[in-house]
């Protein structure tokens, strides 16, 4: 049984996505003939057994996706009104923790992922953002955003999944039930699942996703492809002048927060495009380099321990009121400082991505201590994310203003049962009417203006391209970020 479950896209290709578009892919992705093929294939259904795999799939996923409470029971329920089948709690989990369900679960993820990858981009926000990256003289194919989240597990899985994190990102330990929706007392767990996510920026969508450990070393999972070039954008867990120097070598480019202890020797500093002498020759965790005029941006060229040449930038936070790092091989002829460190707040976008899986695809999933139930309802979820993120998708292309992921994630009670149940069954006619009562709800989606306050602090993606596409890029500009 593999500890590690992984998904991966490589390319997104520009493609209009309207009502037959839509249609198209569920149908090819989700269609009650590939599902029944694929669960005789994993030796889920047998020849004479009444079980119904479509049924049983479409139920593990509509309540993956629903705001009800997400339990073994709830699923088992879900399972008898779709099939007409009544069965007892026991079979029915004896049923969902074979090895043969988190196959054909997999089955489906990756006709999802792969299809997605190759048909549909978003456009209004990532394409451009990449072209003008490109303008500036960055050779990549992509912009990655690149994190993990954690959340506990039961402590039964501690063998497999141990955790070191004594309060895991983003996990409140709320709404946690048992497999028959008993809640479960609130205590710090030892066993913890990781989920390392690289979000494209272009896509909108994840491009791989691996589920490990809490104690796994996630710079292990950062790829380095000479054939897909990227921006790759971290936080200082990423750390490592040896991955640092293995993705310069690739051709891609990275931006990541420096630890505040890290070493270096500076070769050249820059104020507003001036030289500073002053540390030229010294080391980074030089005293008075953090304490020099605080709260402008240095740019310095620095020589690492490993022999690699990179930018520093030491930033001023003022949400922290201290100073930080900023590592980069982004030439300095292609974006100056502010410009740098502009781009790096758009890290915040993986988080949305885990605030919508969280939230609104009910990620963290039930309480077992079966690893295949873990992984089962993972990839549920996922799957439920891909097919809320379309929406998403469509009604951004079809409305003129824009939509908000996160709410059509936590919003869709009105449409998301009957729209999964009409999906696996291949009922175009009740799809149709679906999309129309989807379109007819965007005006709940649209999202909220943002202030006059977030958008001078570039806290928007639609913030940060609009002021790279229509600022010139010079050598000294005196706007005054923010950078927390």
């Amino acid at each position: 049984m593999p500890h590690l479950l992984s998904i991966r896209n490589d390319r997104n290709r520009k493609a209009q996505i309207n009502d037959r578009a839509l249609k198209e892919y569920f149908s090819s992705t989700s269609s009650a003939s590939f599902v029944g093929r694929m669960a005789r294939k994993v030796g889920l259904k047998q020849r004479r057994c009444r079980f119904n795999p479509v049924s049983f799939i479409t139920a593990i996923i509509v309540q993956a996706g629903s705001q009800a409470k997400f339990t073994i029971t709830s699923i088992c329920a879900r399972y008898a009104a779709l099939s007409g089948q009544s069965m007892e709690l026991k079979p029915f989990h004896n049923k969902i923790k074979k090895q043969s369900v988190v196959r054909l679960m997999g089955i489906v993820l990756k006709q999802y992922a792969n299809l997605i990858s190759t048909k549909f981009v978003r456009q209004k926000h990532g394409a451009s953002l990449l072209e003008i990256l490109k303008q500036h003289g960055l050779n990549i194919d992509d912009i990655e955003a690149i994190d993990g989240s954690y959340w506990h597990v039961n402590d039964k899985l501690a063998d497999i999944f141990p955790g070191c994190r004594t309060a895991a990102k983003g996990d409140e330990q709320l709404d946690t039930y048992d497999e028959q929706g008993n809640a479960v007392r609130k205590e710090h767990k030892n066993a913890q699942i990781g989920m390392q996510t690289i979000f494209s920026l272009v896509s909108g969508m994840f491009k791989a996703v691996t589920f490990t450990a809490g104690t796994t070393d996630e710079r292990a999972f950062v790829p380095v492809d000479k054939n897909h070039p990227a921006l790759k954008i971290m936080d200082a867990g990423y750390v490592s002048y040896v991955l640092l120097e293995l993705m310069h070598k690739a051709g891609s480019y990275f931006m990541l927060r420096g630890k505040c202890n890290m070493t270096g020797k500076i070769t050249s500093c820059f104020l507003k495009g001036k030289t500073l002498t002053n540390f030229i020759g010294k080391d980074l965790n030089e005293p008075l380099l953090r304490a020099y005029r605080p709260h402008d941006i240095l740019d310095t060229d620095v020589i690492l321990n490993n022999g690699l040449k990179v930018r520093v930038l030491r930033v001023w936070s003022k949400n922290k009121g201290t100073v930080s790092y900023l590592i980069t091989n982004v030439p300095r002829h292609c974006f100056p400082a502010q410009y740098a460190v502009l781009i790096q707040k758009l890290r915040w976008t993986i988080e949305l991505l885990f605030k919508c899986l969280k939230s609104g695809v009910n990620l963290r999933g039930v309480n077992t201590s079966y690893l295949t139930i873990v992984y089962t309802i993972a990839q549920a979820s996922l799957i439920a994310s891909i097919i809320k993120y379309l929406i998403y998708l469509y009604l951004d292309e079809k409305q003129k203003y824009y939509i908000s992921m996160y709410k059509v994630f936590v919003n869709s009670a009105p449409w998301w049962d009957e729209f999964c149940v009409n999906l696996f069954k291949t009922n175009n006619h009740g799809l149709k009417q679906n999309l129309r009562l989807i379109n007819n709800l965007a005006n709940q989606y649209r999202k909220s203006q943002t202030s006059k306050k977030r958008e001078s602090e570039f806290k928007s993606l639609e913030s940060v391209i609009k002021f790279l596409a229509k600022s010139p890029i010079k050598t000294t500009i005196e706007t005054n970020f923010s950078y927390a």
